[in-house]
């Protein structure tokens, strides 16, 4: 009797040809090879969203302080000062405290002041933030008619700008720059230099640096 050869022995236990799996340090190496990919992946986009989140805090800093020094410019371009008026004003530079200080009398009072219309006192000061953290600052800024050089205070001032590291301003007499200024020594200033540090991030904080002309209108 004639035996048929099979081609497969009944012993042999590997699949046929084209029906192999993947072996144990296939699979890994596969895993392996997509972890890096999506970690690079992960990497590009993470980075790309640290950008965003970047540029767009940078242009909120460059947004208020583009606001800050509209305002400024536009009452001190209306700066109004009588040497014979006490309730006239102009004066700025580093108070007791230690606290840089802008106060002045002006013709530039804004559509939802109290007053409207007229002169009003304007006062800017940085002081510590105590809505934030520990360090903060934040520019407050007043505004009121203008009152009776004996009348009190108003200590109220109202947030403008937060997270401004430092406020520093320069005057110019026309020969030299002085830190601090009082209209009833000096009269008016030339020009008015404020430089503004903006960010909570001590790491990326920006500078801003501008100078206005005062108008010579006073009457002395």
């Amino acid at each position: 009797m004639s035996l048929s050869k099979s081609p497969r022995s009944c012993f042999d236990t590997s699949p046929p040809l084209g029906q192999r799996g993947f072996t144990l340090i296939e699979v890994l190496v596969a895993v392996s090879m997509l972890a890096i990919v999506m970690t690079a992946v992960y990497g590009i986009f993470g980075g790309i969203n640290s950008a965003k989140l970047r540029l767009e805090r940078d242009s909120a800093d460059y947004h208020m302080a583009r606001v800050v020094f509209d305002r400024l410019g536009r009452e001190l371009h209306g700066a109004y000062y009588r040497s014979a008026d006490l309730t006239t004003m102009f004066r700025g530079g580093v108070n007791d405290e230690g606290e840089s200080f802008l106060e002045l009398t002006t013709t530039a009072v804004s559509l939802l002041s109290a007053t409207g219309s007229g002169i009003s006192e304007v006062r800017y000061r940085l002081a510590p933030d105590l809505e934030a953290g520990e360090g903060r600052q934040v520019l407050l800024r007043a505004e009121r008619a203008r009152q009776s050089a004996t009348g009190p205070v108003d200590d109220r001032m109202m947030r403008l700008a937060p997270d401004v590291t430092s406020l520093s301003l320069r005057f110019f007499t026309g020969d030299s720059w002085q830190e601090k200024w009082d209209a009833r020594q000096n009269g008016l200033p030339k020009l008015v230099e404020i430089s503004l540090l903006v960010g909570a991030d001590k790491q990326r904080q920006i500078p801003f640096t501008t100078t206005f002309e005062i108008p010579d209108v006073s009457v002395q």
